[in-house]
């Protein structure tokens, strides 16, 4: 890729070079804690690249690949080759300049994966992963990672973060909304507390909440996914509960109920609740059967039910303990000025950025969804409050998504102060680069003061 790869002008050239490489902040993503505490090696770039990524197993089916060359049982290298044959078709999508970008700046490959090179490069990445450089804690180093959130379950270990300095847990909370028989059972066994009532149920998840602060935890994430209603409990959350365990069916009044309690919870710990809204998660049955419920083929719900959302957000602003600070992520790029413009309906002394719309998410991270994300934020609420980019991922070679959000936005500012719509102040916008690059981030995280 070109050094000038996204940046038209000479502002946008100076103020890349200027903040582009700033350390890397990546507070949500999806990467294998496991795997880091353990400092992986991987086989191959099939192992390390293709397997973990739903983003190329959707692309690849588009493409018409059979499914045995992406989930199945081909060989890893057979798999890798009808990687090299589908790449060089997804000009236009994001996917095309990630792997360019994840070649060179891992493997110091600055040539085309297709089925011409695949053979080379497949021998070349090959000899790469046999050396110590390329295991999961030596991939953080190179990219520059100083703290990196990967996402766990209330019941995961989080003890196995002890020896990853700069690695927390983030809380991946969407089975407590809706908790199973198996999850109540190892709350159960976990705290010694009964979990057969609704108070006994949120005290259990305390604890283990209590856990998780002291593994360096200060984030929160739920998925609102197509069709979420906030209903509000009205005080009945321990008659909602005990009907849920009666009939293991909910209309929605749990959901609430559950996410009310908890978002107290994350204000009492100065978390921040991150909120995922507008998945349809439950496309295709035969896909879910072959790939699991992450397998790459979710779509896009109706937008947001802006009403349900901030009546919830207005009851829990009025609870006892108050709002905690939310991120708002749509997968509807319709919902952009809608939530930007919540900025300012929740806000609090003090505090900048209580509420704000996030970074283009999942089908929506290309340069036309990021500049769209930029310019709602800008019209709709404040840029310089903005928290920038966060790779919500499951590949480890997937944080060149930092540098292509900051090549797009370096891009775009320098567009805007060429065309008079910004200062022509390098100063000032070498300084608004940098804080939504990092120090917005690193504030965010209690990284500034020192803190876990």
């Amino acid at each position: 890729m070109k050094n000038n790869f996204l940046l038209k002008t000479g502002l946008a050239v100076r103020l890349y070079e200027s903040a582009g490489n700033l350390p890397l902040i990546d507070w949500h993503n999806h990467l294998s804690p496991a795997d880091i505490a353990s400092d992986k090696s991987w086989d191959n770039l099939t192992e390390l690249w293709i397997a973990p990524d739903p983003y190329k197993h959707r692309a690849m089916r588009i493409c018409g690949v059979p499914e045995r060359f992406i989930t199945g049982d081909a060989s890893p290298e057979e798999k890798f080759a009808a990687w090299s044959r589908t790449l060089p078709k997804l000009c236009g999508n994001p996917l095309y300049h990630w792997s360019m970008l994840e070649l060179e700046r891992v493997f110091g490959i600055d040539r085309e994966l297709n089925p011409d090179s695949a053979a080379e490069i497949w021998h070349c990445t090959g000899e790469c992963l046999k050396e110590s450089d390329f295991s999961a804690k030596s991939l953080l180093r190179r990219f520059h990672v100083e703290y990196a959130a990967p996402c766990m379950p209330i019941t995961g270990d989080t003890e196995i973060f002890r020896e990853c300095p700069g690695i927390v847990p983030s809380l991946r909370g969407d089975d407590l909304t809706r908790p199973s028989r198996q999850l109540l059972s190892r709350l159960r066994q976990t705290t010694g507390i009964e979990t057969d009532s609704f108070d006994g149920f949120i005290q259990a998840a305390a604890v283990r909440l209590d856990a998780f602060h002291a593994a360096g935890c200060r984030f929160a994430d739920h998925a609102l996914d197509g069709g979420f209603r906030w209903m509000d409990p009205a005080g009945k959350e321990n008659e909602i509960f005990r009907r849920y365990l009666e009939t293991w069916e909910t209309d929605g009044h749990l959901e609430s109920a559950i996410l009310l309690r908890l978002a107290g919870e994350y204000a009492q710990r100065a978390w921040t609740l991150q909120l995922h809204i507008g998945a349809e998660r439950r496309t295709s049955t035969r896909l879910r059967g072959i790939a699991g419920p992450t397998g790459g083929y979710a779509a896009i719900a109706h937008p947001c039910d802006i009403t349900s959302l901030t009546r919830m957000l207005d009851r829990i602003e009025s609870a006892p303990r108050g709002l905690p600070r939310v991120i708002l992520y749509t997968l509807n790029p319709a919902d952009n000025a809608s939530l930007a413009v919540l900025s300012g309906s929740y806000t609090e002394d003090g505090t900048s950025g209580k509420v704000q719309l996030g970074p283009a998410w999942w089908f929506c991270d290309h340069i036309h969804g990021m500049r769209s994300c930029f310019e709602c934020i800008a019209a709709y609420g404040v840029l310089s409050a903005f928290i920038g980019m966060t790779t919500d991922s499951r590949s480890f070679l997937s944080f060149v998504r930092h540098e292509y959000f900051r090549r797009v936005f370096c891009g775009w500012i320098a567009e805007k102060a060429d065309a008079g719509e910004m200062p022509e102040n390098f100063d000032a916008l070498k300084d608004l680069t940098e804080h939504i690059f990092y120090r917005n981030a690193e504030k965010l995280t209690g990284q500034k003061d020192g803190k876990k």
